[in-house]
């Protein structure tokens, strides 16, 4: 580490740090005339810089307060070296952390009295630069001792005495500017929610800049762009056990789906001051791995067929206080966020511009859910929700029951969505799907079913069939319907029990050679006290513009007649 001998005006080197040994300088990098590294060893070029004033009064500060080193980061990182720039970055929260004392020094705010402009001071305070810059947060909140200087190096307050001002203007909790310690208590969403409003220079760095901030040390790649801050999420999932890192909202009007993680800190905008769950922390697994992000948690559904991930967390609107003790969560409301199934992807986030509300703490809300092992991308691109969307277009919907039913299994595995009982079938027009069923006919009897359906393109539009493409191609769904007492039964019962494609294009073969493929389809069941009559039909519907196929299935139970027994006459 390179320090200024504030009376010498040299740089030397440290090997070892002594804490509280030096003073340094926060401050906003104008466009030019910063001092650098090769520079500061140019004693008569670097009085021609206007950032070299700034340098040597932040240096007689420290001097006259007995401080012999002073580290300004300008002049004092050698960044022709990508391994020097690094180290310095992945340090800074440190440095500042151990400094004697930080000089915050306000380039525009006025040099008034603070006693003249008590009234408006806090507004020209907000209104500085320095409060909107990416780097400045951390030089903010690491220090123990930090002095605000405007433009004529007038002491002009403390952060110990402007406490509530700062948090007013920041939206840093209270509690971490008295103590940066208790930053590692704070939700990882509430933190990234501190630099939604702040700018920096490079697009990476608004990556850089909260290394700090997540007590997180990853290399630096420039020209990675918003890589960067996908790789910072990622090392914070990695270190970090907190669901609230995926409690941000993109802006209304973007794209349908998203990935798990967030594109800049902006995202987090409304995820101000969060309280975790201590209950599902203990029950919620992730890591990241070549499929993305993949979690063992809790997983619901709504009622239009989503996916609910709860974050065990409580998100409050600013100026509301938060119940400290952990039983007084229990009647406020929590979050989670909108999941979708989408084969090759996993499960997209669906809904990216709003978080669910659970109403109810985790005692009441993990009854509902059940532990799911599952796998999400880390983002998704505009093709990649076209691409989503085709999937789920000409999908087929097993739809409405007039008796209970329970299904046994279904295949193909990827392309079936059981929250949605969907087959998904990424608009492949020679799709084949089975779901095998129990239904119930009584309180006592159930007889099993096997419904096989799928996609058939035809010659001409018929009221089921959907147009694909310009030329004229139709296609519509198609599904039959077999019980026990069908002659294939046996053979349908081991080709239903494989998952290999040659099993479901031989059953579809089958289906289609001694059946035909039709819109509609019934079977019948026997039993000694009724018959079962199952009937199923397939009828296209439209939901967002994108066009799918219901398969509904009835049953009808008529009871059987008892047989009237025959006497033999006796003729003797």
């Amino acid at each position: 580490m390179w320090l200024i001998d504030t009376t010498l005006l040299e740089l030397r080197f440290h090997v070892a740090l002594i804490p509280q040994s030096y003073a340094i300088l926060s401050h906003t990098w104008a466009d030019e005339g910063e001092v650098s590294f090769q520079e500061f060893h140019d004693l008569e070029g670097r009085q021609k810089k206007n950032g070299f004033n700034k340098i040597t009064t932040a240096c007689e500060h420290a001097r006259l307060r007995g401080l012999k080193w002073c580290w300004v980061d300008t002049c004092c990182i050698d960044k022709t070296s990508s391994a020097e720039l690094s180290e310095a970055i992945n340090s800074m929260f440190r440095w500042y952390k151990e400094s004697a004392v930080c000089f915050a020094y306000l380039t525009d705010l006025l040099p008034d009295p603070l006693q003249e402009r008590a009234s408006t001071f806090n507004h020209e305070l907000s209104a500085c630069t320095w409060f909107r810059r990416g780097w400045t947060l951390q030089e903010l909140i690491a220090p123990r001792k930090l002095e605000f200087f405007d433009r004529d190096w007038n002491i002009r307050g403390t952060k110990a005495g402007l406490i509530k001002t700062l948090h007013d203007i920041t939206r840093v909790s209270t509690r971490v500017l008295e103590n940066s310690d208790r930053l590692w208590e704070t939700p990882t969403g509430t933190r990234m929610s501190w630099a939604a409003d702040r700018q920096t220079k490079r697009l990476e760095d608004i990556a850089y800049c909260l290394l700090g901030i997540f007590n997180i040390y990853m290399p630096l790649i420039y020209g990675e762009g918003e890589r960067a801050f996908t790789r910072l999420q990622e090392e914070i999932i990695k270190d970090k056990h907190d669901l609230s890192i995926f409690a941000w909202k993109a802006e209304p009007d973007g794209q349908k789906f998203r990935g798990l993680l967030a594109r800049s800190p902006s995202e987090f905008r409304y995820c101000l001051v969060a309280q975790l769950s201590y209950q599902l922390k203990m029950t919620t697994e992730y890591s990241i791995t070549n499929r993305g992000v993949q979690l063992h948690t809790l997983l619901g559904t709504d009622e239009d067929g989503n996916y609910l991930l709860p974050l065990g967390c409580v998100l409050r609107d600013e100026g509301k206080e938060l119940p400290k003790r952990r039983d007084a969560l229990e009647d406020k409301d929590s979050v989670g966020i909108f999941l979708k199934k989408a084969p090759n992807y996993g499960l997209v986030r669906a809904h990216p511009d709003r978080l669910h509300t659970y109403r109810g703490w985790t005692s009441t809300m993990v009854l509902q859910h059940k532990k799911r092992r599952i796998h999400a991308p880390q983002d998704v691109s505009i093709y990649d929700c076209l691409a989503i969307d085709e999937q789920h277009r000409l999908s087929i919907r097993v739809g409405e029951f007039n008796r209970p039913f329970e299904i046994l299994n279904t295949g193909p595995d990827y392309c079936w969505d059981a929250n949605s009982q969907t087959f998904i079938t990424m608009a492949d027009q020679r799709f084949t799907g089975y779901c095998r069923l129990r239904i119930l006919t009584s309180r006592r009897s159930s007889f099993e079913c096997i419904l096989v359906c799928g996609l058939m393109r035809i010659p001409s539009t018929d009221k089921n069939s959907v147009q694909v493409n310009e030329d004229g191609l139709y296609v519509r769904a198609w599904c039959s319907v077999f019980s026990s007492s069908s002659s294939m039964w046996a053979e349908l019962c081991d080709l239903t029990r494989g998952q290999e494609g040659q099993d479901l294009l031989h059953l579809r073969n089958i289906v289609g050679k001694k059946f035909g493929k039709c819109e509609s389809d019934r079977c019948v069941s026997e039993t000694t006290s009724e018959i079962i009559l199952a009937s199923v039909s397939a009828e296209k519907e439209q939901s967002n513009g994108i066009w799918f196929f219901r398969v509904n299935v009835s049953v009808d139970c008529l009871p059987r007649r008892p047989q009237k027994r025959i006497q033999k006459l006796d003729v003797s």
